[in-house]
Formats: structure tokens, C-alpha cells, sequence
């Protein structure tokens, strides 16, 4: 599978954005879905066997290797990035890939988990803050060129806004951590993609600020909390997910 711009117009540029780097802009015109549309899966890297895994790295690897080239001039990009995930969050529309998602969950009691390089251009302060217990990393977030811009319908029945795929996708990441021992999750957004005003949205807070490829990103921490209450579409998702 190839990313292609099937959809170019005029669209929020700036929404959808990915975290920790930067996504490849492309303008596409904003559409509604309804939620019952798409699904959620969560798959194990080593395990999983599914075809849809199998697009889900394509799309990751297509966007990423995409996004480097233009921020650095170089393409080169590793699986093991991809696989060395604990889970892959992935949304569906039909048998297609629309956004994917990497968990991690780290014991901070550890010094090995400590001395992760995914801290390496954290405040030594900021990596303080976090205590000792278990944390869960959003990272590696990746939307679908031809799906940026896109809002997700409210259930049928319900009278809500739609809301942001970004935040739905970020937002079902953040619940799956608060279904787990962490006892609060982190992420690294890239700020001129608009991915903080998600997180904040998300009920995170900024631990510092930090440069990340040559653009300004915030180190973001979300306490506990359900974050399904918030948004119908994000609920209805979680409460349908599949295992992979």
C-alpha cells in the first residue's frame, strides 16, 4: 500500500497533526463519518498475523518515511521502531487503515526503563515528574493522508458535534492506557501541527517544552481519567474494539 493524495483541497491544514515528529501536510476537505463505520483494533507486534497489521506498517512506514525526507532530507526509517511497540492502536474503515497508534508501558522503578533513549531529549526534571510506578508513551501517531481534516459523527441518535479524528484517535490511545496499571500516560507533540491543542483538549498538561527535528514540541502528561465520558464517538469505539 502506497500513500497517495487522493483528496487535496482546502481543508485544517494545521489538525490531525502526529506526535513526536512531524506528518507529510497535505490539504484534504473535511467530511463527517459516521462512527459506526469504523472500528478499532489493537494488536500485538510478533503476534498478530492479521492483514490489517500488515497495512498498518505500510501506512506507518509510507507517512514516516515521507515526513523524514521532508524534514531532513533523508528517508531512512527502521521496523523496529514500528515493532518494538507493545500494542499498535489501529482504526478501520472497511478493510482500510485510517490512523495508527503506538503504546508502550515502561516501569519507571527500573533503571533500564529510565534510561530509555525515547527520554533522551527530555528535561531531566521532566522525566522526574513522572515518579516511579508505570507510565504509558503515545507515540509514532500516524493519520492517513487522504483522512486528515476528517470528523467522526456522534452515534446514531445522539445530538453531538462531530469531533476531531485526531482527538478520537489520541483519545482512544489515552483510555487504553487508563484500562491498564499505568498510572498516567505521556506523549511528544509537534506543536505546529496543532497536536497540543488535541492533548490539552484531552485533559494533558505540559511538562516542558522541547525542539524535536528542528520544530518546537511539548512534552505532554495525562493524569487518569476516563476520557470516553467526554466524547460519545470515542466511547462507542472503545466499548466495540477488537483484539488482533
Amino acid at each position: 500500500m502506497r500513500v497517495t493524495p487522493e483528496r487535496r483541497a482546502e481543508s485544517e491544514a494545521s489538525e490531525d497533526p502526529a506526535n513526536e515528529h512531524t506528518q507529510v501536510q497535505r490539504r484534504v476537505t473535511p467530511q463527517a463519518i459516521p462512527v459506526e463505520q469504523l472500528q478499532y483494533h489493537l494488536f500485538v507486534p510478533g503476534r498478530s498475523r492479521h492483514p490489517l497489521f500488515d497495512s498498518a506498517y505500510e501506512l506507518w512506514r509510507d507517512v514516516w518515511q515521507s515526513t523524514f525526507l521532508e524534514a531532513e532530507g533523508n528517508a531512512e526509517l527502521y521496523s523496529d521502531e514500528f515493532t518494538r511497540q507493545d500494542e499498535i492502536g489501529v482504526l478501520t474503515h472497511g478493510a482500510r487503515c485510517i490512523s495508527v497508534t503506538g503504546l508502550r508501558w515502561l516501569d519507571l522503578s527500573r533503571p533500564m526503563s529510565r534510561e530509555d533513549s525515547y527520554f533522551k531529549p527530555w528535561p531531566a526534571e521532566s522525566l522526574a515528574a513522572l515518579g516511579n510506578g508505570v507510565i504509558g508513551i503515545s507515540s509514532n501517531a500516524t493519520i492517513h493522508p487522504d483522512w486528515r481534516g476528517t470528523r467522526v459523527a456522534a452515534p446514531f441518535g445522539m445530538s453531538r458535534e462531530p469531533g476531531r479524528l485526531a482527538y478520537v484517535s489520541v483519545g482512544l490511545t489515552i483510555q487504553r492506557f487508563f484500562e491498564s496499571p499505568a498510572q498516567c500516560s505521556v506523549a511528544v507533540t509537534r506543536n505546529d501541527r496543532g497536536m497540543d491543542r488535541v492533548c490539552f483538549a484531552l485533559g494533558a498538561s505540559s511538562l516542558s517544552q522541547i525542539e524535536m527535528h528542528g520544530v518546537e514540541a511539548d512534552v505532554m502528561h495525562f493524569p487518569r481519567r476516563c476520557v470516553g465520558e467526554q466524547e460519545p464517538a470515542l466511547a462507542d469505539l472503545w466499548t466495540r474494539r477488537q483484539h488482533g
